[in-house]
């Protein structure tokens, strides 16, 4: 019999890592649509679009990506097998409507309609499989490992923006990266990510399964005060035979269940977490940070052409989602290592100021090719850590049941941000082009506006991270309290157990 349970819980450690090996590797393809700086002159060259039209296509991109609730509720009901063939048929499909646009792109320089629904397509196919490996990850792994595990998942989601846009600078500019970018290879780009959606995809059906915890992982979801109460109440349950205490037991045992390490606010979603306070103090954050993050690094070609820099476009196209890869792997793990001593919201805190910071900088020195270089290893980092921590915050606040849900929610607030920033980065640009320059606006005047803009909204989500982290505290004084309430009348019932009988 200890043979077999030692069988079955092997099985289940080999299955959950293979499924985190897979979710690492859906990961990794899952963040292609943030490649698209990399592609952006050539795309732009080869339909003739002008600037604005071209952030608007990126930004119905961020759209698909945003409508991330809807995936939720369907990897709710279905699993992540369903989840993950979804995926594979709405992603690569993108991908190959955007293959096809190329080999017709005398119609569509004249439709750039079209091209922003391929677009939607494709981010929200990314969207699908980033879902599925994310919730299977945050399902199978408990609270104080979530940040770390949370972290390694969503650096690969970061790293797949680097590693697309390194695929492309060295196998698809083929050299035609001095004016005549409309020469790269942008349809054997487009092919090859189809292809390589539908194998990630195709392991993720076979590999990615929803497994229960076993008593040695559960073990780290608790911690040394949460022990030693379980431990009073099962001292309590077996000292304790009359039935006036097991009515005491109902009640300790109610509440340590709405009480869980999993929910600090309660297990709140759907509809009517929209209406939470708490929840809207992180859906703002998220719509800031997001936003003010995405709408860099979807322009950093543009920013390089405005001061001639367009020769590193590789470089810094690569830098910004390396930083982004390694800040989420650190925030989450040392989001781990404080859990019981520090809230993840005050990390969180920590990359929204120095994302602030950044932006006053860049109003008056973007054109420094040093400030462009620091921007984007800050900008990525900020972004990565902004995007790590927020996932572990909603489920550690609001718990895994409705975790699908509430996510998107997120999901969607950063694409509304995301689309908000970007259409006044276009409109901006737009502005200061000079007669003669083509579409193209040259010089710092050209961001200044923008980087004001994201300055200020930077502060504010400063503002509202403080105050959520204030009502995090006060709520983790009224879980302890309670816990002490309850510890305290499960000893004093104890020691009458232990009274002689006279």
């Amino acid at each position: 019999m200890v043979l077999s349970l030692d069988i079955s819980l092997n099985q289940i450690a080999s299955r959950r890592t293979a499924a985190f090996v897979v979710a690492l590797i859906g990961m990794s393809i899952s963040g292609t649509l943030y490649a698209f700086s990399a592609f952006e002159p050539a795309f732009k060259k080869t339909f003739n679009y002008d600037q604005s039209e071209v952030e608007t296509i990126s930004a119905m991109g961020n759209v698909g990506t945003s409508l991330g609730f809807p995936v939720g509720v369907f990897f709710n009901r279905y699993g992540p097998k369903w989840t993950a063939f979804l995926g594979l048929v709405v992603y690569s499909s993108g991908y190959m409507l955007m293959w096809m646009s190329v080999l017709l792109k005398d119609y569509f320089s004249t439709a750039y309609g079209w091209q922003g629904l391929f677009y939607f397509i494709v981010g929200q196919g990314s969207t699908i499989t980033y879902m599925t490996c994310l919730m299977t990850t945050i399902n199978n792994y408990p609270l104080r490992l979530r940040g770390t595990v949370v972290g390694f998942v969503d650096a690969m989601y970061g790293a797949s923006a680097a590693i697309f846009a390194a695929i492309y600078a060295s196998s698809f500019v083929n050299g035609h990266d001095n004016g005549d970018e409309e020469k790269q290879n942008l349809k054997g780009f487009f092919l090859m990510c189809a292809i390589v959606i539908v194998v990630a995809n195709t392991l993720a059906i076979i590999f990615l399964k929803q497994l229960p915890l076993d008593d040695n992982t559960l073990i780290a979801n608790t911690t040394d005060e949460d022990t030693h109460f379980k431990a009073d109440e099962d001292t309590h349950f077996k000292a304790d035979e009359d039935t006036h205490s097991k009515a005491d037991d109902s009640v300790s045992t109610r509440q340590d269940k709405e009480d869980t390490d999993d929910a600090i606010l309660g297990n709140i979603g759907g509809f009517p977490i929209l209406i939470n306070l708490d929840f809207q103090y992180l859906f703002w954050i998220a719509n800031i940070g997001g936003g003010v993050g995405l709408t860099y690094m979807n322009n950093v070609s543009s920013i390089l052409e405005s001061f001639k820099l367009s020769k590193d476009n590789g470089f810094l196209s690569t830098l910004t989602p390396i930083a982004s890869c390694l800040a989420r792997v650190t925030a989450g793990f040392i989001s781990d290592r404080l859990v019981h001593r520090v809230p993840r919201a005050v990390i969180l805190l920590f990359w929204l100021v120095v994302l602030a910071v950044m932006q006053f900088i860049s109003m008056f020195f973007l054109g420094s090719y040093p400030v462009l270089v620091l921007n984007s290893i800050v900008i990525g980092a900020s972004f990565g850590s902004i995007w790590c921590l927020a996932p572990t915050i909603v489920s550690e606040l609001f718990g895994t049941k409705n975790f699908g849900w509430n996510w998107g929610w997120m999901m969607l607030s950063t694409a509304i941000g995301t689309v908000v920033y970007q259409r006044v980065f276009a409109a901006i640009y737009q502005f200061y082009i000079r007669p003669g320059d083509g579409l193209t606006c040259y010089g710092l005047k050209c961001y200044r506006w923008t980087f004001l803009m994201t300055a200020v909204t930077a502060v504010y989500s400063i503002i509202l991270t403080i105050a959520l982290i204030q009502r995090i505290n006060i709520a983790l004084k009224r879980k302890k309290s309670r816990r002490d309430s309850i510890v305290s009348r499960s000893s004093i019932q104890i020691n009458k157990n232990r009274e002689p009988v006279v």
